[in-house]
């Protein structure tokens, strides 16, 4: 005889097991599809974010099985009512994984506000007809941008004609941005400035590259060093030290400390002094009576930025003698005149013939500025 309260629990728990599995499937879908849309801004591959669902569920049902010997106490791993139950989960799980995906997916792009045309197909080329999307091709030629090292010529021919693919309706300037986007990311290009035609199109890409390391900061005839020094060194960035000799105190060498850390050091000196310091010997850093300088710390933070620093001088009878500095591109750093230069300068102070002017400017604000002004123009 059929032992009904048996077989209500047996139902209860086959209920709640159903459920239980179906929402684990659902909530590691929904997971794997989000994470994916929000760090690719693609959608997940077909299918993955369900395989990965099932693939959590049959972990817990193996682990129920090592531990109870089946699925529910009292029915064997081998009855068909265990078969059964691993069909059903099977199905649902696979139903509810697949939505989770779907779900999770939506969930991002409404957040992130990403457009989710990014399919090749038939369709998708109809939906991109609808102007829901477009396609942006950029020039064949990619140019340097002043101010910034060269990007390799393979690199440059790479971006050369490829192609751009962005929601239909961006302003201009979101379209720059996220053309000069792609590119910095896709080519691991630092700098990465594009301009536009009156009809939307790319008409000019301008790329470069920071200089790296400190040889770009070093003066002329100057050589930067690593040293082993004495614990707790009393000097800073930017400071004028004496190198001395730790065991008998005798001077070595001047210089000026870039970085300390630790036990180590490292100063810039004279290229004539680079020889006379040990890579095994252990000196004392002296600061000398002077006022230290924050302009390394000023270098190291320009050359985090997205601008660049040019150097312009002002030609006898040029046009740009009489000009206001505020007229300029830019921020004028520097003023250069007749031996002595003047931190930044106001922007009322006229300019006069032999000027070197120092300047803080995108490529695109130089790139945009007349070129009939410009007289002379080279890199810092």
């Amino acid at each position: 005889m059929v032992d009904i309260t048996a077989f209500v629990e047996l139902f209860r728990a086959t209920g709640v097991a159903l459920v239980g599995t179906g929402l684990i499937a659902g909530l590691v879908a929904v997971s794997v599809a989000a994470g994916y849309r929000w760090l690719t801004t693609h959608s997940p591959p077909t299918g993955v974010a369900a395989f990965v669902g099932l693939s959590f569920v049959s972990i817990y049902l193996l682990s129920v099985v090592i531990r109870h010997d089946g699925f529910f106490a009292g029915v064997a791993f081998d009855h068909h009512y265990s078969a059964w139950y691993l069909l059903a989960t099977a199905l649902l799980c696979g139903v509810v994984a697949t939505a989770g995906g779907r779900l999770g997916d939506r969930i991002v792009c409404q957040i992130g506000d990403i457009n989710r045309i990014d399919r090749r197909d038939d369709v998708a080329e109809l939906v991109r007809s609808a102007r829901l999307g477009v396609d942006i091709q950029l020039p064949e030629t990619i140019e340097d941008a002043d101010g910034y090292r060269s990007v390799e010529r393979s690199t440059r021919r790479a971006v050369a004609e490829s192609t751009v693919r962005l929601p239909y309706g961006l302003s201009a300037s979101e379209r720059r941005r996220r053309i000069a986007t792609h590119i910095e990311y896709a080519y691991g290009i630092s700098y990465a400035d594009v301009q536009l035609a009156d009809d939307g199109s790319v008409d000019r890409v301008l790329v470069g590259n920071r200089s790296s390391g400190l040889s770009s900061m070093l003066p002329p005839a100057t050589v930067a060093v690593a040293i082993y020094v004495e614990p707790a060194a009393a000097a800073g960035l930017g400071d004028p030290v004496e190198i001395r000799s730790a065991e008998s105190g005798r001077l070595v060498a001047t210089g000026t400390v870039r970085t300390i850390t630790d036990s180590i050091a490292t100063v810039i000196v004279d290229r004539d002094h680079a020889g006379t310091l040990s890579d095994t010997a252990t000196y004392r850093l002296v600061t000398e009576p002077d006022d230290a300088t924050d302009g390394y710390a000023f270098a190291s933070r320009i050359r985090t930025l997205e601008e660049t620093v040019l150097r312009w001088s002002v030609d006898v009878d040029g046009p740009l003698v009489g000009e206001f500095i505020g007229w300029l591109p830019g921020r004028v750093l520097v003023l250069g005149r007749d031996g002595r230069y003047l931190p930044i300068p106001d922007e009322n102070e006229t300019l006069e013939p032999g000027d070197e002017l120092w300047i803080l400017a995108s490529p695109t604000e130089i790139d945009a500025f007349d070129p009939a002004t410009n007289s002379a123009k080279t890199q810092a």
